[in-house]
């Protein structure tokens, strides 16, 4: 029970420090959100894992990859919603982004992948972060042509 309970601590962590950036930036799906995203697929992915003495028991059998596979589609739906169109502008694309990433991050930790998890959490993190890289350098090129005239 101890190794599940660190498995939804982990889905927690890696999704509140993607939030809080997501937060710091006033987006839609933020801090709370994607914690609760991940929380939830992370949950989904653990059910099979809990079921699995059950089955034995009752001599069953069952796909476990259905129960991921519905998961992410749902989020898909989430992610979805997400996505605005405004007066001819789509805004919204990389919140949605995000937010599957995270239900992949989930169900990473879900399965016990935790390495893996960590990984693409630090690598969706620095994905957000170039944004920013972006702005900064827009802004040195356009001091550097200033002083050039």
């Amino acid at each position: 029970m101890l190794i599940y309970i660190s498995r939804l601590l982990l889905a927690l962590v890696l999704s509140a420090i993607i939030g809080f950036e997501r937060e710091q930036q006033d987006k839609n799906a933020g801090l709370r959100t994607l914690m609760l995203i991940s929380l939830g697929s992370c949950i989904f992915t653990l059910l099979p894992f809990l079921l699995l003495p059950i089955s034995k028991q009752m001599n069953f059998t069952y796909d476990f990859s259905r129960i991921i596979a519905y998961t992410v589609a749902g989020c898909g739906f989430l992610a979805g919603i997400v996505i605005i169109n405004n007066r001819g502008k789509v805004a919204g694309i990389t919140t949605s982004a995000c937010i599957w990433a995270i239900v992949g991050i989930g169900i990473l930790c879900g399965i016990g992948e935790y390495v893996l998890a960590v990984v693409s959490a630090f690598f969706v993190y620095a994905i957000l972060k170039l944004k920013y890289v972006k702005i900064k350098l827009e802004k040195r090129v356009k001091r550097c042509r200033r002083r050039r005239k």
